[in-house]
């Protein structure tokens, strides 16, 4: 058990680094990523949570939580900026400079966040239904 929480470990690292360096390199234009990269503490603060549950043995959270992580930040991205495009052509003259600024927010961190969130959850789910069967057995 002890050598697959390494492995497990092993492709939660490579698969948050690989998301990192994305950030830092090609997608440093995006938001979302950009913003990343800037407070990439931030960023290893939620790989460390993922990593401690790991060895916490919440495999199943820990291993949602990094799910949630990768598809959060790309959802984040494009959809807080679908979302900013469509709030963005709601703005008229005569608006409010405070309504003005609040629909050329971008989303994103909110959607990151919330699918974070979410695959937690989830992952909570399933690793209670996965120790409630391996009781039966």
């Amino acid at each position: 058990m002890k050598r697959n929480k390494y492995i497990y470990a092993i492709i939660e690292v490579f698969i948050l680094v690989v998301i990192a360096l994305l950030a830092f390199t090609v997608l440093n234009t995006e938001y979302l990523f950009e913003w990343a990269a800037h407070n990439w503490n931030f960023y290893l603060f939620l790989g460390a949570i993922a990593l401690l549950l790991l060895f916490l043995n919440k495999r199943f959270v820990s291993a949602f939580m990094t799910t949630g992580i990768v598809v959060g930040i790309f959802v984040g991205n494009y959809l807080g900026r679908l979302i900013k495009g469509f709030n963005e052509g709601k703005i008229v003259e005569g608006m409010k400079a405070e309504e003005v600024y609040r629909l050329r927010h971008h989303p994103g961190f909110e959607i990151w966040i919330g699918v974070i969130l979410l695959s937690i959850v989830i992952g909570i789910v399933m690793q209670m239904i996965g120790k409630h069967i391996h009781q039966k057995r």
